[in-house]
């Protein structure tokens, strides 16, 4: 089991000069919290990805589809799909995950 605190990642964000911080690497799944300030244009990943939006509003698009967003929805990424965050009111922070761990946000493989 692995517990990890959301408060205790959000102030490593803060502090920081990245924009995510790695949860979890596991074989199964990758897990990473990240903030998205700015319009930051998604490439398509080789694993599905859920979004879960912790704080924060703005629109997301998901290939053809465009959406409003705000703290508690999710959005969820099929493998190969792109995708981002534009129209961004309110810094989104957001929890990630990865199904397999073949590649993440953060462009490492494990």
């Amino acid at each position: 089991m692995s517990h990890v605190s959301t408060t205790e990642l959000v102030e490593q964000l803060k502090q920081g000069e990245a924009n995510y911080v790695e949860v979890l690497s596991e074989e199964s799944m990758s897990v990473e919290l990240a903030h998205y300030p700015n319009p930051e244009p998604k490439h398509p990943h080789k694993e599905d990805e859920l979004y879960f939006i912790i704080s924060g509003s703005g629109m997301a698009a998901v290939g053809d589809e465009t959406y409003a967003i705000e703290e508690g929805d999710v959005v969820y990424v099929e493998q190969g799909v792109e995708h981002d965050f534009f129209d961004i009111e309110d810094e989104i922070t957001a929890l990630i995950v990865f199904t397999g761990s073949q590649d993440s946000v953060l462009g490492r493989n494990p």
